[in-house]
């Protein structure tokens, strides 16, 4: 069959390879189906022209993942879709639709749902649209709606053996042909590939949703096949720097060090970073010398706040008195440093903002994010603040954002972009932070950098 795996488009400022659907169309090659990605935030389109584009691929199923970020624009793709080619089967899955597959499949009137991770189950899906077999519930990880609801069949075990999937179909995502937006946006060399070593957290931060995704547990590819799969992508599709997105990379702390140990035997003349965040107490000297000697050029650190009683709060597993020490230890190697914060989580006062603005200004970074809470489906924020709270109404997803604010305490939504501004300009209007934004910022990206920072001050 010939299947057309879409992502939605989204307000991000940066545009990356989904090398989720990437995994899904490997995985569908090696049962011989014909695998189409539309990168439709690549592509920048929405509704009629999105779907118009998908359907052109003249596709015999069409699967679409949903973040919760792209979730408006996902619908209003799918009801253009479905209002053109209603006989096209079309099936959804992503990180919104496993966190909430009733929700999502009643909203978007969608028949089917794959929830979980899909590299196993998809292809068997596909196998039985091709031969015309009838889902009956025996399928694991599938949603159905019928008899006027959902139901939802068990998820199976996650995947221990990740070296046993094929690496992303790179050639239906080359990276090549991505524009100079990169997760984070600020990046050192170009062609650049997000990579993920892990799946998994053993932490259980209550604004996170990764354990509903991923599951509490850790698990990790070899370093041998995160490096071949390294290789191959400046082999053949000419990358010059890695971005490492796990929830986790240095959870363990041989592990990321047998990764560096491999690229450095390897003789691999590459740039890499952690854009999504690492614990900055996994890191020590040793570990971080050897970062540097591979390629490491900067890592950022999910701090979140500056309050103590804010982290503890939030169960935020993580000593405030020790996050100075370390970043500093990693400046000494010439390493830069990104500080990620968040504005408006619950148990957070006027003067818990202020403490995390004066601690963010102390810190030795380069650069800072001050994101509004955005209550993901899946984090506990979201089952108890949304769900808990939300007596039946309806959930306004275009807010899921990071500049919309969420009220939790004694904070108003004006209240809260006034502490956002207030933050960013803070951090910002000093001498360092502004060259150090301004000689990292590449021609291409100085439009997406000037609305981030309008996006924060209006």
């Amino acid at each position: 069959m010939k299947v057309v795996l879409a992502t939605p488009n989204s307000k991000a400022h940066t545009i990356t390879p989904p090398i989720g659907v990437g995994y899904l169309a490997a995985t569908l090659r090696e049962k011989g189906h014909v695998p189409v990605i539309m990168d439709l935030a690549k592509l920048r389109l929405n509704g009629d022209a999105a779907a118009a584009a998908v359907l052109n691929q003249e596709p015999d199923l069409i699967g679409v993942s949903i973040l919760s970020t792209a979730y408006m624009p996902a619908r209003e793709l799918i009801r253009s879709i479905r209002a053109r080619r209603p006989e096209v089967p079309l099936v959804v899955g992503g990180p919104h639709v496993t966190a909430l597959p009733e929700d999502a499949l009643e909203d978007l009137e969608v028949n089917l749902g794959v929830i979980g991770e899909g590299e196993h189950v998809f292809p068997e899906f596909v196998d039985r649209i091709a031969s015309g077999k009838q889902f009956n519930g025996d399928m694991p990880s599938l949603c159905r709606r019928r008899d006027g609801g959902v139901i939802c069949s068990t998820r199976p075990p996650f995947l221990k053996d990740l070296d046993s999937l094929p690496f992303p179909a790179w050639d239906l995502i080359d990276p090549r042909t991505y524009p100079d937006l990169a997760h984070q946006l600020l990046h050192k060399k170009f062609p650049v590939a997000p990579v993920m070593t892990s799946r998994g957290c053993p932490f259980d931060c209550n604004f996170c949703a990764s354990t509903t995704l991923w599951g509490r547990g850790w698990r990790s590819r070899s370093p041998g096949n995160v490096v071949d799969e390294i290789e191959l992508l400046v082999r053949n599709f000419q990358v010059r720097e890695i971005h490492f997105e796990d929830d986790n990379f240095t959870l363990k702390g041989d592990h990321a060090a047998a990764i560096c140990e491999e690229i450095i035997r390897r003789h691999l003349k590459i740039a890499w970073c952690t854009p999504n965040g690492v614990r900055v107490d996994s890191l020590d000297e040793e570990l971080v010398k050897l970062m540097k000697r591979s390629g490491c050029y900067g890592l950022a650190f999910g701090i979140e706040s500056g309050s103590q009683e804010v982290l503890d709060h939030n169960n935020k597993k993580l000593d405030l008195g020790k996050v100075a020490a370390k970043i500093e230890m990693v400046k000494r190697h010439d390493i830069e440093t990104h500080g990620f914060f968040i504005i408006g989580l619950p148990g957070e006062t006027v003067d818990t903002i202020k403490e995390t603005i004066r601690f963010a200004r102390r810190l030795p970074l380069d650069r800072a994010n001050f994101a509004l809470l955005a209550p993901l489906p899946g984090s506990d924020i979201f089952q108890e603040y949304i769900l808990g709270h939300g007596n039946g109404a309806k959930i306004d997803y275009s807010a899921l954002n990071y500049f919309t604010p969420f009220p939790m305490g004694e904070l108003n939504a004006r209240a809260l972009n006034g502490w956002q501004r207030r933050a960013v300009f803070s951090f910002y209007g000093r001498p360092r932070q502004l060259w150090s934004l301004a000689r990292h910022t590449r021609p291409a990206q100085i439009k997406e950098v000037v609305k981030a920072l309008v996006h924060y001050s209006t």
